[in-house]
């Protein structure tokens, strides 16, 4: 970062002449300029102690702004007499602009020295005017105080508007870049033409685990500050040593997490999501290439979860949960001619038929127990009994646990259904 040159007192400006205070300010400020910039720096270092950390030479780059505003303050004296609006001079953006960039000091930070470099001004323009080679009688100083005062606010108020709208402005840019950049390398690792070495480079993020993907959604862009807050909110549940994420549309996020607590599907199935938020997983899968393929079931997760409506039932689609209905529904034709062959009319789509399907596939996973699925059903078992009665009285033939047909026949109906109704 460059330092800015002192101003001297041919610089400035003619309209200074036709107003005493700001001809006398201007001059002040010219002729002591290294000693008022020495007094600012100080005050501001010893004021602001997070300029400390913010910066390996915190001196020499607080001397830097501060010389910049000096210069720049002299200029926009020069503009009107009056006071009121000013326009900064265009290095002062640039200045700004190449902190952003740079990162340091932060925004706030920065702000925050700006009151400081005001407050202190203000103190030595009080000493000048009582004191020593411009100092002024009584009866002028009010004037020149009044003047001045207005000049200053208008000054850095301003500054502190256009730096917080440039500093904000260059770190936006730079964000977007950066995740360009990393949605570039993951788009490589996904397809495979990027090295793991160039990836974990890029991304920072360790390849050489396992890793669980995700994907996660929302129906407007302009939910997008949500959907990041959520996602946020459900991966810190996770713990996870690692956690990346890319924008890859303007309504939806891929991401990636690894070694998470082992209860880390337990926990996605008891969180709720915040409505109109959705999210899909996929299974942990290790490595470079587990990377890739846990990014895919995921991608099938979401598949499998909009065509039966679990996306919108409030809660993760986990692939684990529905890998049977992913795998087996790639030809949905086949597979919905197939389950309207294995359960005939308990597939029709209706209210009711949905409702014994339900206790179909809970009935299977408990291994035929009434007592177990009417704990899950929150019935009673007798609501169960009859209800698998007329399950088989729809099928016409009894219920068998074991059949692997049966089984993925029901895992495959709600997508079945699905298809029916589009048709329709």
């Amino acid at each position: 970062m460059g330092s800015a040159t002192a101003t001297t007192a041919g610089h400035y400006g003619e309209d200074t002449e036709s107003a005493p205070s700001l001809h006398w300010f201007a001059r002040w400020l010219g002729d002591e300029h290294d000693r008022i910039l020495d007094s600012l720096v100080d005050r501001v270092v010893t004021a602001v102690p997070d300029l400390a950390v913010a910066h390996d030479d915190p001196r020499t780059q607080m001397r830097n702004a501060v010389q910049v505003h000096l210069r720049a303050l002299t200029e926009c004296v020069g503009q009107s007499p009056h006071p009121g609006p000013v326009t900064l001079p265009a290095f002062v953006g640039r200045y700004t602009r190449a902190m952003a960039r740079h990162g340091t000091p932060r925004l706030l930070v920065l702000l925050r020295a700006f009151e400081e470099i005001h407050a202190a001004l203000w103190r030595l323009l009080v000493v000048a005017l009582r004191e020593g080679r411009y100092q002024l009688a009584p009866a002028d100083r009010a004037e020149v105080l009044e003047q001045v005062s207005a000049h200053l606010f208008a000054y850095f108020q301003t500054a502190s508007t256009e730096t917080a709208a440039a500093y904000t402005a260059e770190r936006a840019l730079l964000d977007r870049r950066a995740s360009a950049h990393r949605t570039q390398v993951v788009t490589g690792v996904l397809a495979g033409s990027v090295s793991q070495a160039d990836a974990e480079r890029a991304l920072a993020y360790a390849l050489n685990t396992t890793h669980i993907g995700y994907v996660a959604w929302v129906d407007q862009p302009c939910d997008l500050d949500r959907l990041d807050r959520a996602v946020t909110v459900l991966v810190e549940q996770l713990r996870p040593r690692q956690h990346l994420s890319v924008p890859v549309s303007d309504n939806s996020v891929f991401g990636w997490v690894s070694s998470c607590d082992d209860q880390w599907s337990r926990l996605l199935r008891a969180k709720a999501l915040p409505a109109g938020i959705r999210c899909a997983w996929g299974a942990p899968h290790p490595g470079m290439g587990g990377f890739r393929a846990t990014h895919l079931d995921a991608l099938e997760a979401r598949r499998v979860g909009e065509a039966t409506g679990l996306v919108g039932a409030g809660g993760s689609v986990l692939f684990d949960d529905v890998a049977v209905a992913a795998l087996a529904s790639h030809d949905l034709a086949s597979a919905t001619a197939f389950v309207r062959r294995q359960l005939g009319r308990l597939a029709d789509g209706s209210e009711s038929a949905g409702r014994l399907l339900q206790t179909l596939h809970v009935y299977l996973d408990e291994l035929a127990s009434p007592t177990r699925t009417a704990r899950r059903l929150h019935v009673h078992p007798n609501t169960v009994v009859k209800r698998v009665e007329r399950i088989e009285t729809l099928l016409g033939r009894r219920i068998d646990p074991a059949s692997l047909s049966l089984r993925v026949a029901v895992e495959l109906a709600p997508m079945s259904n699905s298809t029916a109704t589009r048709e329709r």
